[in-house]
């Protein structure tokens, strides 16, 4: 070397001439950063998402079944994990790699929220995102929107539950029918098994019984006005007219609300016949046992279907949002980058260290020969 060069090029030139001792520290830095990485572990990527449903249309318990707790079931089940594994690219996808929990933070009639995370581990720290931003894609998806599994789920398991009462029901029904026709008991069953809902036979029995009930009792309140000392005949013939709603001749009247009365104590003696044939004391205990029991599953059936509507009525009225954040911990020194940044490091600080090292020995060995 001259006096005239630069220390900068003098060290250039010696690391050209002795670069063959990056060489062995290369194979180093391979082997320090597979056992590196081997002791850093994987990458985690933690996916944050703060849920909230709001139902906005919702009769008192219509929309249990469809709050934050179901959000979480949802990702266990397999339709939304088939979607999950598409979405990564891989059929062969272990879907059982994530983490998922969920902490309630308000749950009440019309208005769900909490906070779901889900992690999701692996080498390399990008196919760990990539991963967790399917599972997060899927879930949104899937929650928020009107066709989503969230929704379809919750109709379905309403939809099961009535198809359930309805089965249960008409099988109770075909056997209350057989016990009937084996008992000769000729009651309309479709009439009976329903009496104790609005609009029944029996009831509207008693309604009719009623209603006569309260026109014999203004006939015999005229008849006795009627037959009272000093009442002309022109005046009990209109009084008789009033309660009768139809025309009657002066001097008929007594006779004609005299029928009018006879009339209708046959009709409610002939009411009060068949409504007997009707009620559960004209039944045997073992017909009355399964026809209770038909009863029962009819009120099953529609408290069923009752709940279903309102299930369609909260799901048409819910709006749902889920914001997402993410973090990331650990892995580096096990992805691509950080392993060749660590064989980097390893070739470039020992090849160094090992070029002036050998350098300053030859300079003493050459020192010491002179």
């Amino acid at each position: 070397m001259t006096g005239h060069t630069s220390g900068l090029e003098r060290d250039l030139r010696l690391v050209r001439r002795r670069a063959w001792l990056f060489i062995p520290f290369f194979v180093l830095g391979i082997v320090v950063a597979v056992a590196f990485g081997s002791l850093a572990g994987k990458s985690n990527s933690v996916a944050t998402i703060q849920l909230e449903t709001v139902v906005h249309q919702v009769f008192s318990g219509g929309d249990r079944g469809f709050r934050i707790f179901e959000a979480a079931a949802m990702t266990k089940s397999k339709p939304f994990q088939d979607k999950v594994i598409a979405a990564t690219g891989d059929p062969k996808f272990d879907y059982a790699r994530y983490t998922i929990s969920l902490a309630a933070i308000s749950v009440g009639d019309g208005v769900a929220s909490g906070t779901l995370t889900v992690s999701v581990r692996d080498d390399e720290k990008a196919t760990a995102t990539t991963l967790l931003e399917a599972f997060v894609d899927v879930f949104t998806r899937e929650y928020t929107e009107p066709d989503g599994l969230f929704r379809t789920r919750f109709l379905a398991s309403r939809s099961e539950v009535a198809a359930e009462a309805e089965k249960h029901y008409q099988a109770g029904y075909a056997k209350v029918k057989a016990l009937a026709q084996a008992k000769n008991i000729t009651a309309p069953l479709d009439q009976i098994a329903l009496h104790r809902r609005d609009g029944g036979l029996v009831q509207e029995l008693n309604r009719s019984e009623a209603d006569l009930l309260a026109q014999l009792a203004e006939v015999q309140g005229a008849s006795k006005a009627v037959g009272a000392s000093g009442v002309s005949a022109d005046v009990a013939a209109a009084v008789a007219s009033s309660v009768l709603k139809s025309t009657v001749t002066a001097g008929n009247a007594p006779d004609t609300l005299a029928a009018k009365e006879q009339a209708l104590q046959g009709a409610i003696a002939a009411l009060r016949q068949q409504r007997a044939a009707f009620s559960d004391g004209s039944f045997d205990p073992e017909f009355l046992a399964a026809l209770d029991s038909v009863r029962g599953l009819d009120q099953l059936k529609e408290d069923a279907h009752g709940r279903l509507v309102d299930a369609q009525a909260a799901v048409g009225s819910a709006q749902s949002s889920a914001a997402t954040s993410y973090s990331a911990s650990g892995g580096l020194a096990g992805s691509t980058s950080g392993r060749a940044a660590v064989v980097l490091a390893v070739t470039i600080v020992f090849g160094l260290i090992a070029i002036y090292t050998l350098e300053w020995l030859s300079q003493i060995r050459r020192g010491a020969q002179d």
